[in-house]
């Protein structure tokens, strides 16, 4: 029987030999890819790091302070702010009479909130116009100040007192009133024979001084909370859980009784 009649016999023959040396080169490229595959370093497997590959770029986080803006948020507090405070503390733990008794009136218990900057010295001079007057004229007792300002931390303090320098007369005195570098027997010592002006401290060393004894608020006319300052994490003083309970409790015990009681206001610096 004879071979297909349509192919040439020499084309037949070249055919098997061109199957034939394509499944070979085939067997050798499968060959070399394994071989190349095996030398390939591991940290290359299934990854493409070619001059083309994206490098991942770090999400730059916003500043706290842009993020503010950006919401249309003032970063300045205002009497609502404190009052907000008291009733979020309070919730449920107190009865209507209770509450009664705490309540602050945003207008008559505050002074006018500013929407501008100040300077500290700038804010005093504000809300206490007069002030070089009613140091001259007021007859105050030993720990009986005129003004006390409440602040975060006994470092802050003491960068209030040079701050409000050109506020201060020279007949003014200031005591400080914090923890830091001050034993409270020392305090204690010098609030029963010095007079101070202005009484400046922590919320929890005020209110221990005020609890023994030593610090009187029979003449204070003005309570000015450093509510605004922020610290190096950018945290304010009611933002501090442990620093805002003992906030809560000097204004509930002794604050907030003394302005019902007499013509004393708050500021928010």
């Amino acid at each position: 029987m004879a071979d297909n009649l349509e192919d040439e016999w020499w084309e037949t023959g070249n055919r098997a030999q061109n199957d034939d040396s394509e499944e070979k080169s085939s067997d050798e490229e499968e060959k070399n890819a394994v071989e190349d595959h095996r030398k390939r370093p591991l940290e290359h497997d299934g990854v493409d790091q070619g001059a083309g590959t994206k490098k991942k770029q770090k999400r730059k986080r916003k500043k706290i302070t842009t993020e503010l803006k950006e919401k249309g948020k003032s970063s300045r507090a205002k009497p609502a702010d404190v009052i907000d405070l008291l009733s979020k503390h309070f919730e449920g733990k107190l009865s209507p009479v209770e509450w009664d008794e705490l309540k602050l009136d945003p207008d008559g218990d505050f002074y006018v909130s500013s929407e501008s900057d100040h300077t500290p010295s700038s804010y005093l001079r504000t809300i206490l116009p007069k002030w070089k007057k009613l140091v001259k004229s007021s007859d105050l007792k030993p720990g009986s100040p005129l003004v006390l300002i409440i602040t975060s931390s006994a470092i802050r303090a003491v960068q209030l007192n040079r701050d409000i320098t050109d506020f201060k007369t020279e007949e003014c005195k200031c005591a400080k009133l914090f923890a830091k570098h001050f034993k409270i027997e020392e305090q204690q010592k010098y609030l029963s024979k010095n007079i101070c002006h202005i009484g400046l401290g922590t919320p929890n060393r005020i209110c221990s001084l005020i609890k023994n004894g030593s610090l009187h608020l029979d003449s204070v006319k003005s309570v000015v909370l450093d509510w605004n300052w922020r610290d190096k994490k950018f945290k304010r003083m009611a933002d501090i859980i442990d620093l805002r309970k003992d906030l809560v409790v000097l204004l509930q015990t002794y604050i907030i009784p003394h302005i019902h009681a007499n013509k004393c206001k708050i500021g928010i610096l």
